[in-house]
Protein backbone atom coordinates (compact mmCIF):
# COMPACT_ATOMS: atom_id res chain seq x y z
CA UNK A 1 0.00 0.00 0.00
CA UNK A 2 1.36 3.45 -0.91
CA UNK A 3 2.07 5.71 2.00
CA UNK A 4 -0.12 8.76 1.57
CA UNK A 5 0.26 11.31 4.34
CA UNK A 6 -3.00 12.82 5.51
CA UNK A 7 -2.88 16.21 7.21
CA UNK A 8 -2.32 16.10 10.96
CA UNK A 9 -5.62 17.83 11.69
CA UNK A 10 -7.45 15.01 9.91
CA UNK A 11 -5.48 12.37 11.80
CA UNK A 12 -6.27 14.16 15.04
CA UNK A 13 -9.98 14.19 14.16
CA UNK A 14 -9.85 10.47 13.32
CA UNK A 15 -8.08 9.63 16.58
CA UNK A 16 -10.42 11.81 18.61
CA UNK A 17 -13.52 10.31 17.04
CA UNK A 18 -12.30 6.73 17.48
CA UNK A 19 -11.22 7.08 21.10
CA UNK A 20 -14.76 7.97 22.22
CA UNK A 21 -16.43 4.55 21.74
CA UNK A 22 -15.94 2.33 24.77
CA UNK A 23 -16.25 -1.02 23.04
CA UNK A 24 -15.51 -2.62 19.65
CA UNK A 25 -19.15 -2.32 18.54
CA UNK A 26 -19.16 1.47 18.86
CA UNK A 27 -15.62 1.68 17.50
CA UNK A 28 -16.42 -0.16 14.28
CA UNK A 29 -19.73 1.66 13.81
CA UNK A 30 -17.66 4.88 13.82
CA UNK A 31 -15.00 3.34 11.55
CA UNK A 32 -17.52 2.32 8.90
CA UNK A 33 -19.28 5.69 9.15
CA UNK A 34 -15.96 7.47 8.55
CA UNK A 35 -15.07 5.12 5.69
CA UNK A 36 -18.47 5.67 4.09
CA UNK A 37 -17.94 9.44 4.20
CA UNK A 38 -14.45 9.09 2.72
CA UNK A 39 -15.68 6.79 -0.08
CA UNK A 40 -18.45 9.28 -0.85
CA UNK A 41 -15.95 12.14 -1.07
CA UNK A 42 -13.64 10.11 -3.33
CA UNK A 43 -16.56 9.22 -5.61
CA UNK A 44 -17.54 12.87 -5.89
CA UNK A 45 -13.95 13.90 -6.70
CA UNK A 46 -13.87 11.29 -9.46
CA UNK A 47 -16.85 12.78 -11.28
CA UNK A 48 -17.09 15.98 -13.28
CA UNK A 49 -17.72 19.04 -11.18
CA UNK A 50 -19.79 20.99 -13.68
CA UNK A 51 -23.08 22.20 -12.22
CA UNK A 52 -25.22 20.42 -14.82
CA UNK A 53 -23.36 17.11 -14.37
CA UNK A 54 -23.60 17.29 -10.59
CA UNK A 55 -27.30 18.15 -10.56
CA UNK A 56 -28.61 15.80 -13.26
CA UNK A 57 -26.15 12.90 -13.32
CA UNK A 58 -24.04 12.61 -10.20
CA UNK A 59 -26.59 13.38 -7.48
CA UNK A 60 -29.21 10.94 -8.87
CA UNK A 61 -26.55 8.21 -8.98
CA UNK A 62 -25.29 8.78 -5.46
CA UNK A 63 -28.40 9.77 -3.52
CA UNK A 64 -30.22 7.35 -1.20
CA UNK A 65 -32.26 5.76 -4.00
CA UNK A 66 -29.60 5.82 -6.71
CA UNK A 67 -27.73 2.76 -7.99
CA UNK A 68 -24.52 3.93 -6.29
CA UNK A 69 -26.09 4.60 -2.90
CA UNK A 70 -24.88 1.28 -1.45
CA UNK A 71 -21.36 1.36 0.03
CA UNK A 72 -20.49 -2.09 -1.33
CA UNK A 73 -21.41 -1.03 -4.87
CA UNK A 74 -19.35 2.16 -4.49
CA UNK A 75 -16.39 0.11 -3.30
CA UNK A 76 -16.56 -2.14 -6.33
CA UNK A 77 -16.75 0.86 -8.64
CA UNK A 78 -13.85 2.81 -7.15
CA UNK A 79 -11.76 -0.37 -7.17
CA UNK A 80 -12.68 -1.08 -10.82
CA UNK A 81 -11.76 2.50 -11.74
CA UNK A 82 -8.36 2.06 -10.10
CA UNK A 83 -9.01 4.67 -7.41
CA UNK A 84 -8.12 2.27 -4.57
CA UNK A 85 -6.03 -0.85 -4.29
CA UNK A 86 -7.42 -4.34 -3.90
CA UNK A 87 -6.07 -4.44 -0.33
CA UNK A 88 -7.84 -1.22 0.66
CA UNK A 89 -11.06 -2.48 -0.91
CA UNK A 90 -10.79 -5.75 1.00
CA UNK A 91 -10.04 -3.99 4.28
CA UNK A 92 -13.09 -1.76 3.95
CA UNK A 93 -15.27 -4.79 3.22
CA UNK A 94 -13.79 -6.52 6.28
CA UNK A 95 -14.44 -3.49 8.49
CA UNK A 96 -18.06 -3.57 7.31
CA UNK A 97 -18.38 -7.31 8.03
CA UNK A 98 -16.86 -6.87 11.49
CA UNK A 99 -19.20 -3.97 12.26
CA UNK A 100 -22.18 -6.04 11.11
CA UNK A 101 -21.06 -9.01 13.21
CA UNK A 102 -20.68 -6.85 16.33
CA UNK A 103 -23.98 -5.01 15.78
CA UNK A 104 -25.91 -8.26 15.32
CA UNK A 105 -24.27 -10.06 18.26
CA UNK A 106 -25.99 -9.56 21.61
CA UNK A 107 -22.71 -9.91 23.54
CA UNK A 108 -20.36 -7.05 24.25
CA UNK A 109 -16.92 -8.05 23.06
CA UNK A 110 -13.42 -6.85 23.84
CA UNK A 111 -10.86 -6.01 21.16
CA UNK A 112 -8.72 -8.95 22.25
CA UNK A 113 -11.41 -11.62 22.12
CA UNK A 114 -10.79 -14.39 19.65
CA UNK A 115 -13.94 -13.73 17.58
CA UNK A 116 -12.82 -10.11 17.05
CA UNK A 117 -9.15 -10.97 16.52
CA UNK A 118 -10.11 -13.46 13.79
CA UNK A 119 -11.54 -10.57 11.77
CA UNK A 120 -8.63 -8.27 12.59
CA UNK A 121 -6.01 -10.80 11.51
CA UNK A 122 -7.39 -10.58 7.95
CA UNK A 123 -6.82 -6.82 7.64
CA UNK A 124 -4.01 -5.85 5.27
CA UNK A 125 -3.66 -2.45 6.92
CA UNK A 126 -2.91 -4.08 10.29
CA UNK A 127 -0.23 -6.30 8.80
CA UNK A 128 1.71 -3.18 7.80
CA UNK A 129 1.82 -2.06 11.43
CA UNK A 130 4.28 -3.79 13.70
CA UNK A 131 2.38 -4.43 16.90
CA UNK A 132 4.15 -5.39 20.05
CA UNK A 133 3.90 -9.03 20.93
CA UNK A 134 0.73 -9.27 22.96
CA UNK A 135 0.84 -11.90 25.66
CA UNK A 136 -2.46 -13.45 26.58
CA UNK A 137 -3.54 -12.43 30.07
CA UNK A 138 -2.94 -15.07 32.71
CA UNK A 139 -5.53 -15.58 35.42
CA UNK A 140 -3.41 -16.04 38.54
CA UNK A 141 -6.30 -15.49 40.91
CA UNK A 142 -5.95 -11.72 41.12
CA UNK A 143 -9.01 -10.27 39.33
CA UNK A 144 -7.58 -6.73 39.33
CA UNK A 145 -4.35 -7.86 37.66
CA UNK A 146 -6.31 -9.85 35.08
CA UNK A 147 -8.50 -6.83 34.33
CA UNK A 148 -5.39 -4.67 33.97
CA UNK A 149 -3.86 -7.17 31.53
CA UNK A 150 -7.08 -7.36 29.49
CA UNK A 151 -7.30 -3.56 29.34
CA UNK A 152 -3.66 -3.30 28.23
CA UNK A 153 -4.19 -5.88 25.48
CA UNK A 154 -7.31 -4.06 24.28
CA UNK A 155 -5.47 -0.73 24.27
CA UNK A 156 -2.57 -2.11 22.19
CA UNK A 157 -5.01 -3.55 19.65
CA UNK A 158 -7.07 -0.36 19.60
CA UNK A 159 -3.95 1.76 19.03
CA UNK A 160 -2.91 -0.42 16.10
CA UNK A 161 -6.45 -0.16 14.71
CA UNK A 162 -6.31 3.64 14.92
CA UNK A 163 -3.21 3.59 12.73
CA UNK A 164 -4.74 1.06 10.33
CA UNK A 165 -7.96 3.04 9.91
CA UNK A 166 -5.96 6.24 9.45
CA UNK A 167 -3.96 4.51 6.72
CA UNK A 168 -7.10 3.38 4.86
CA UNK A 169 -8.65 6.84 5.18
CA UNK A 170 -5.48 8.41 3.77
CA UNK A 171 -5.77 6.15 0.72
CA UNK A 172 -9.35 7.29 0.24
CA UNK A 173 -8.33 10.91 0.70
CA UNK A 174 -5.90 11.04 -2.19
CA UNK A 175 -6.65 13.02 -5.32
CA UNK A 176 -8.66 11.20 -7.95
CA UNK A 177 -6.51 10.22 -10.95
CA UNK A 178 -9.55 10.45 -13.21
Amino acid sequence: MNKVKIPTYQEDAVFERLTEPENPRGFFIEVVDMLEDAVDQLMRRAFRQEEYAVKYAIEPLLNGKGPLADLNIRLKLIFALGLISYEVSQDIERFIRLRDFLVNDIHDHRFGEECVKEHLNRLHSLQNISMMQIDEPVDNGDPMLLQLQLNRRDQVIRSALLLAVSSVLSELGKDSPI
